[in-house]
């Protein structure tokens, strides 16, 4: 049951790293650069919420509290990854 949970994980992981590179920039410039890694973080993301729920699901803890509180935390260390560095004066 590990390979098939690690599998799925890996599987959704690069399918969602494909498709958000689809639409990434392209070239050598730094935004582009950015913009690519940033995609290739948001896959392993989704992987990896994937992998957690599956796990939780096969050791009978999967609930629907525990699955929101899988996806927010991910969503809140999303929000302050992408969230731009500022300047302070």
């Amino acid at each position: 049951m590990v390979g098939v949970i690690a599998a799925a994980s890996v599987a959704s992981a690069a399918l969602a790293a494909l498709v958000l590179l689809r639409y990434a920039g392209v070239g050598r410039s730094a935004r582009a650069r950015v913009s690519r890694l940033r995609a290739l973080r948001r896959g392993t993301e989704i992987g990896a919420i994937v992998g957690l729920i599956a796990t939780l699901r096969v050791i009978d803890g999967l609930t629907p509290l525990t699955a929101l509180f899988v996806v927010l935390s991910f969503a809140v260390a999303e929000y302050v990854l992408s969230a731009g560095v500022s300047r302070s004066a």
